[in-house]
């Protein structure tokens, strides 16, 4: 089987050979809400005048760039990661061969939460908020379009803390995700800010116990205790009046039918009870309001959630975080469209191996999926 292929680079710039040759391990770990994360390991050798070429040459100062392309073996090349190097941790050991420096890089949310600041955003929806944010960093966004606008006579939006922070909190009550994602072919960054895309076309089958089999094991949890719904009350100070919750969840559903309800009537079979939970911390806004109450019922719908590893060797590519995915292999009720919340992708001495976390908000099929892709067939992305 062909190796795994890298290409590490510094400022833009190749790493050199060298230097490269001394990578033992790579670990690159990104999801949904986090920042985030590649940590390089290199063999640390001491020079005859006593000195280490990965830590004392020049290099590795602040700011540092650090960008990494992959390829599974007998994959495509794509950049998987850019971001600005965190932290420098040097291992020493009477054995020097068992000394080694990890470098840590986060992604550019490494920039976004360096400051804190107090900041307005008089008249403007938060995704407006959100496009001003990126736009301070010279970076771009993909941002979808949220219901919430504060007016300056009203409740004028107000930040207190860093611009990362802030982003999740705008993110977390219009239930979208917020993340960073790089192009496949230059590496250049872009801030995610929007709602699970679990519309998209799936990548290729993950398949276990089938021909043509990739994954090494999987295994899912089915929780039967969520919330169907969300309620929630506020008084409108300005209008003076009461509003209400009365808004339902329209993401897609990725089966039959959305599995919380099925278990909240099983619920209330078992004890003639509504599985209910009160929305809590919203703006005392008609659109506010429900527009909180729908994505925290989207987020509660995820109630499947499948974890395992994959061999990228027979997948004859890189399984991505962030979109959704076909899972084949594991029974007619288990078996469909899972969105990919995120991706561990880890590479001890050339052999390289992935674990994901997947969801669900149902089970059985639509009859709408088109299993039997095969990755070799897909362009990088």
């Amino acid at each position: 089987m062909p190796a795994a292929r890298f290409a590490i680079y510094r400022d833009d710039m190749p790493l050199g050979a060298r230097a490269a040759a001394r990578l033992t391990e790579l670990d690159l770990r990104q999801g949904d809400d986090a920042i985030g994360v590649m940590r390089l390991r290199f063999s640390l050798a001491q020079g005859a005048d006593g000195t280490y070429p990965l830590l004392d040459a020049e290099g590795m100062e602040p700011g540092t760039k650090l960008s990494l392309s992959l390829a599974a073996p007998g994959g495509s090349d794509q950049r998987v990661f850019t971001g600005y190097l965190a932290y420098l941790r040097p291992h020493f050991e009477a054995i020097e061969a068992n000394s080694y420096l990890d470098i840590v890089a986060h992604d550019p949310a490494i920039l976004l939460n360096a400051e804190e600041r107090v900041a307005s955003y008089p008249d403007a929806s938060d995704t407006d908020a959100a496009e001003e944010i990126l736009g301070r960093y010279g970076l771009a966004i993909d941002a979808g379009q949220s219901d919430v606008r504060s007016a300056e006579d009203d409740q004028m939006l107000i930040q207190r803390g860093t611009d990362w922070a802030f982003l999740n909190r705008l993110a977390e009550r219009n239930g979208f995700a917020v993340h960073f994602t790089v192009d496949p072919t230059d590496g250049t960054p872009k801030c995610y800010f929007g709602p699970p895309d679990l519309a998209a076309e799936p990548q290729a089958d993950l398949t276990v116990l089938r021909e043509n089999a990739n994954l090494t094991w999987i295994d899912f949890q089915v929780a039967h205790d969520r919330p169907a719904r969300r309620v929630g009350a506020a008084i409108d100070t300005l209008a003076k009046r009461l509003v209400r919750v009365d808004t339902e969840t329209s993401v897609p559903v990725l089966g039959e039918r959305l599995f919380a309800q099925a278990a909240a009537d099983g619920l209330a079979r078992a004890a003639s009870v509504t599985p209910v939970r009160f929305l809590r911390g919203a703006i005392p806004r008609d659109t506010a309001l429900n527009a909180q109450a729908a994505g925290q019922m989207a987020a509660d719908s995820q109630v499947i959630e499948a974890r395992g590893e994959l061999d990228p060797g027979l997948y004859r590519n890189l399984l991505r975080p962030h979109a959704p995915v076909l899972i084949k292999g594991v029974g007619d009720r288990l078996s469909g469209v899972y969105y990919v919340r995120s991706v561990r992708t880890l590479m001890q001495q050339g052999e390289l191996t992935q674990t994901f976390v997947a969801v669900s908000n149902a089970l059985g099929r639509t009859g709408q999926e088109d299993f039997g892709r095969s990755a070799e067939e897909e362009p990088a992305a």
